[in-house]
């Protein structure tokens, strides 16, 4: 190994002295108050086996010396633990232009020789779509045993780096714009960085590896830029957030006796992480800006977060809350002891993996005090396992596990408590626990803890329920109400013994009465029962059929009883023309038919609950493409959408990354008007990321022709307005489309307008060509379509009352009801499990007699000895009456001979008058058909019916004559 050849040392101690005696520089490694980062290391003692010195004329390979870091890396052998290979590099500016330095070799060491990290400059200047088609990685490490030193590791694509000592060496940033540019990619195991800068803005380093170590390192960044791998500590470190704030993205590290400094607020992760230590540590950001989770925290964490003396630059106690937004809470981490702290030592920390045997790698070489101090196996993390739980009362139980680490503490017993007595654990000692339910309240979730030998812990949570009871019987219904004011209503009852009604109802159309394709258009969720349906265009010629699955919040839904409409639904019936889903009944399964008056769903597509969302509700992308197309076959003219959007990149840019206005997926949006979804053909706003700003958004009209986009004009507006709560107008008049948004977030505005040629069209529609993972897609929460100048139709007025609409189960046909020509009275509801809803018809000149019945045979499974019957009949009975039907409950009709049973009806007849059959449609599926005889003395019908084995019959309803 050679050491520092004499003839570098002058000038390097020159250097050295001038930076030591200048005024100070306010470089990008340094806080305003710091000067230049000299250390105490005399870089004429420092030894290495090949040089790279950027003054050589020429490579000297005989010399191992090379003018550049690539050829001496190239030319350099794999080291070993016991002795690494060592690449000197001189003072100077080392651009890795055009490809990163990817190392692979295990047991490289880079080494600045110099005092001033400042001094050794690895660069380039590459950034996402800003020189590079990736994230313009300066230097890429998968490797064992690497190590840097004494030098920076610089992406200067949106930052400028002052060179000290040389201006002329100083670096000028490529954009302003801040994209994804990577420093740093560091994989593998043991890796130490030793007063290192890391200098970027966005994604500074991706920190994956096994285990690493970092010492007097200076790391600054906005977003994403640590990472953490399995275990890291870093000590006597600064993290830095130029622009005031920021989310490091930080997990499975330990900082000791390190500095955030930070003007604003500052936050570790973007959701619910995977643990951080602070000991010691200093935060800078004032009041409660300090917060594991940026915006609101997930409730109920398991992972650890744990805190040392943590203060703030006047050394005050730091209290770091859960989320930087929403209300302030405070669950996610705690205090260690002094004695719990103990553990959060190099050699304790790094010795071995969490869950692995001990190599003893020693980066801090501090083995020999903290092993005398009898600090060298302490627990310092657990691991759980079989979590989330949820356990019921009188079900079987949950197994919830720990395991310590390290594991080779000398006493790695667990102990299980929980301070609820809603649940029960099996046992308070052991590597698990089962956790059994003990309530009979309402739902609620409650901690089980599990705590190590040293007083560590980690708290598991478990969702206990109290005993389920069978789902409620309905008692009535379920039975639709005629349509009216816009809407639909289903009306059903069962004795709730106190419980919630929380029923799960489903919405359908059908394109006949029988429903033998039924389309779902509005779900309830959330255990509201969505007792109505808003009527839509794509209802108008359908049967509405609604399912409901009786449910209280102590039991689980039951099978789905229907009631079906009597008719139709008329383009009268609809409220408005307007347009606007409520996305918390909104149906977001996939479904790329195009259907007039219906939502295309294309892709993945979830609803989410929100406080800040339109009705609490939104739609989310969840998918690359994912697309909201609404089809209105019916020609219209001016048109207007609103929509209200909620991107989960809050600072304005909108998307993952850089995009384009190219058509396909390229990190953009459309929103459509004058739209045919079916032919892709209208006019759209379209909005993309771009590398003109990090907080806004590039905004221009298109039109659209069979899915090709070609600009409306040459306008393109850059804007901020893509926060949460952006309310965005389109509009269409005459030929005239105009676009205005604002937020509820900053004071950015939206205007843009064009000259179109119009159109029929009157779809409308969202796609999201953005990427997806959680903090880059966008929730629409609103939606509303409208149509200036067209009116609603009118329904004409009754000239007989409907009658009640009737029920069925299984997908069973309803009984048919409604008005009809002339002055019949209409068949009243029934007061037990629903009626037919039969209408007489009174016309002039007809049969002085009418005929009419109404019978519900209700089937269920027997429970009895009864179920082992091969045969149930029943005799079926149909009277000549006038024209007024009444409905008693449970009272045997005449001639109906069956075993009898009250219970919730599971069948249904329907009926024409006068009847030649009878139909029941039962709860698995199977149609039984009886013709009945012809009219014989009396006017009577009478007629046998086979009901399948294993299935009862009974009666609960009669037909009686006044």
């Amino acid at each position: 190994m050679k050491v520092l050849e004499r003839s570098l040392v002058a000038p390097i101690a020159a250097l050295a002295l001038l930076m030591g005696l200048g005024s100070r520089a306010r470089a990008q490694d340094s806080t305003p108050e710091s000067g230049e980062p000299i250390t105490a290391v005399d870089p004429t003692t420092l030894s290495y086996d090949y040089l790279v010195d950027g003054d050589l004329t020429a490579d000297a390979p005989a010399n191992r010396a090379y003018r550049s870091l690539q050829a001496a890396y190239d030319a350099a052998p794999e080291g070993t633990a016991d002795k690494p290979t060592v690449i000197g590099i001189a003072p100077n500016v080392y651009l890795l232009t055009g490809a990163s330095l990817t190392i692979t070799k295990n047991y490289v060491t880079l080494l600045g020789l110099t005092n001033n990290r400042r001094a050794v400059v690895l660069a380039d200047n590459r950034g996402n779509a800003q020189g590079a088609s990736d994230n313009g990685y300066v230097i890429i490490v998968n490797a064992t045993g690497f190590t840097a030193r004494n030098l920076t590791i610089l992406n200067y694509c949106n930052v400028d780096y002052d060179y000290p000592g040389d201006p002329s060496k100083s670096l000028l940033k490529r954009s302003d714009v801040i994209t994804q540019a990577v420093a740093l990619q560091a994989s593998g195991d043991k890796h130490v960085y030793d007063n290192v800068a890391l200098l970027s803005r966005l994604d500074t380093m991706f920190l994956q590896t096994t285990r690493s170590y970092f010492k007097n390192v200076f790391i600054e960044g906005t977003d994403d830029f640590i990472g953490g791998g399995t275990v890291s500590a870093w000590e006597d470190s600064e993290i830095f957030f130029p622009t005031g704030s920021g989310v490091m993205s930080a997990g499975n590290v330990a900082f000791i006796n390190s500095r955030f400094t930070s003007a604003g607020g500052l936050q570790f992760s973007k959701t619910g992480g995977v643990g951080v230590a602070l000991l010691n540590c200093v935060m800078t950001a004032p009041g409660i800006g300090v917060a594991w989770v940026r915006g609101n925290a997930p409730p109920r964490p398991n992972q650890n977060y744990v805190t040392y003396r943590v203060k703030d630059g006047a050394g005050n106690p730091v209290a770091i809350a859960d989320g930087s937004t929403g209300p302030a809470t405070f669950e996610y981490s705690w205090e260690l002891s002094d004695q719990q702290a103990l553990a959060f030592n190099p050699w304790n920390l790094l010795r071995a993996t969490p869950t692995g045997v001990a190599d003893d790698w020693d980066p801090a070489g501090a083995r020999a005090t903290y092993e005398a101090a009898g600090q060298g196996s302490l627990v310092y993390r657990m691991f759980l396992s079989g979590t989330p739980a949820s356990v019921r009362t009188g079900a079987a139980g949950a197994t919830i596990g720990a395991a310590v680490a390290p594991v080779r503490v000398p006493d790695p017993s667990i102990t299980w408590s929980t301070p609820s007595s809603s649940i029960a654990l099996s046992r308070t000692t052991g590597p698990d626990v089962v956790v059994t339910g003990n309530t009979t309240g309402t739902p609620e979730y409650v901690p089980v803890i599990a705590t190590a030998a040293n007083g560590f812990h980690a708290t598991a949570w478990v969702h206990v329920e109290p005993p389920y009871l069978d789902p409620p019987i309905l008692t009535s219904g379920p039975t639709l109400r005629p349509p009216a004011g816009g809407q639909i209503a289903v009306d059903y009852g069962y004795d709730l013994a106190g419980h919630e009604d929380q029923s799960v109802i489903t919405w359908s159309i059908c394109g006949d009465a029988g429903c033998a394709s039924p389309r779902d258009v509005a779900v309830s969720r959330d255990g509201l029962p969505l007792k109505a349906h808003t009527l839509t265009p794509g209802d108008v010629g359908n049967f509405i059929r609604v399912g409901v699955q009786p449910k209280h919040n102590v039991s689980d839904p039951g099978p789905a009883v229907f009631a079906i409409s009597g008719s139709p639904i008329a383009a009268c019936d609809l409220g408005s023309s307007t347009v606007s889903p409520d996305f918390r009944d909104f149906v977001a399964t996939a479904n790329s038919s195009y259907v007039s008056g219906l939502w295309t769903v294309i892709g993945t597509w979830t609803v989410e609950a929100g406080a800040a969302y339109v009705n609490g509700y939104g739609a989310r992308a969840g998918s690359q493409g994912a697309a909201l197309l609404y089809q209105e076959d019916a020609k219209h003219g001016d048109m207007q959408i609103a929509l209200t959007m909620t991107p989960e990149k809050t600072s304005g840019a909108g998307f993952g990354s850089p995009g384009s206005s190219a058509d396909g997926n390229s990190q953009k949006s459309d929103i459509y008007i004058k739209y045919d979804p079916r032919t892709k053909t209208g006019y759209a706003l379209r909005y993309w990321r771009t590398t003109q700003s990090a907080q806004a958004c590039m905004y221009q009209l298109f039109r659209i022709d069979n899915g090709v986009g070609t600009p409306l004009n040459d306008t393109q507006v850059l804007s901020g307005v893509f926060r949460p709560s952006t309310e965005l107008v389109m509009k269409v008049v005459g030929d005239h489309l105009t676009v205005e948004a604002h937020n509820s977030t900053n004071a950015e505005t939206l205007s843009l307008e064009g000259t179109i040629t119009p159109n029929d069209f009157g779809g409308a529609g969202v796609a999201w060509y953005g990427t997806v993972p959680r903090g880059n897609s966008n929730v629409y929460s609103k939606f509303e379509i409208s149509y200036p100048g067209v009116a609603v139709e009118t329904c004409p007025p009754p000239s007989g009352a409907a009658g009640a609409i009737g029920t069925g189960t299984g997908g069973g046909q309803a009984g048919a009801g409604g008005g009809v020509v002339g002055g019949g009275a209409a068949g009243a509801p029934a007061s037990g499990g629903g009626g037919c809803g039969c209408a007489i018809e009174d016309r002039p000149r007809m049969s002085p007699w009418l005929l009419g019945a109404a019978l519900l045979l209700a089937v269920r499974r027997g429970r009895s000895a009864r179920r082992r019957r091969t045969l149930a009949s029943v005799s079926l009975l149909a009277s000549s009456i006038p024209a007024r039907l009444r409905f008693r409950r449970n009272v045997q009709p005449p001639a109906a001979r069956a075993s009898q049973e009250v219970g919730q009806p599971l069948g249904h007849l329907t009926f024409t008058a006068p009847p030649s059959s009878v139909q029941m449609q039962d709860e698995l599926g199977l149609v039984t058909s009886v013709q009945l005889p012809p009219v014989g003395r009396g006017g009577d019908r009478r007629g046998q019916m086979q009901v399948q084995a294993g299935l009862e019959v009974h009666a609960a309803g009669t037909v009686t004559q006044f």
